[in-house]
């Protein structure tokens, strides 16, 4: 007698290169729908075999393409070099706009009510003070 094998399709076993595929086209934006369609495969078999790519594709992909340019960069390619420079102070400015942020002190509702009702204008703003024509002093 031979051996029975089972019932149904074999289950899918996903390989390096379709790992690597769903991580680039997450980090290009893509839907898992579409990633599904491009694979050939169904959204719950993408999403069961490929999770984790899923999940950190993007991180993993910009971070492989930054250390691409960062070793052409100390290749000597100016360029490279350019572009680095370039990233690293868009880097630094975002991380001082969020210190500023971060130091700015917590109201509490008191203040934030008296401050929104300073800012009050339209119909609802105080009326303004009528101008004195004699000076009293």
């Amino acid at each position: 007698m031979s051996k029975r094998t089972g019932r149904g399709r074999p289950e899918f076993e996903p390989s390096d290169e379709q790992r690597e595929k769903v991580r680039v086209l997450r980090a290009s934006g893509m839907s898992q729908e579409e990633i599904a369609e491009a694979l050939d495969i169904s959204v719950p078999t993408l999403r069961k075999h490929f999770s984790f790519e899923l999940k950190i594709g993007s991180a993993k992909v910009t971070a492989d393409v930054l250390m691409a340019r960062y070793r052409s960069a100390m290749g000597g390619n100016v360029s490279a070099q350019n572009k680095m420079l370039e990233q690293l102070g868009a880097a630094t400015a975002e991380q001082k706009v969020k210190q500023r942020e971060t130091k700015a002190p917590k109201l509490g509702k008191k203040e934030e009510q008296q401050i929104a009702a300073q800012n009050v204008g339209g119909k609802f703003a105080p009326p303004t003070p009528p101008k004195l024509v004699v000076d009293n002093r």
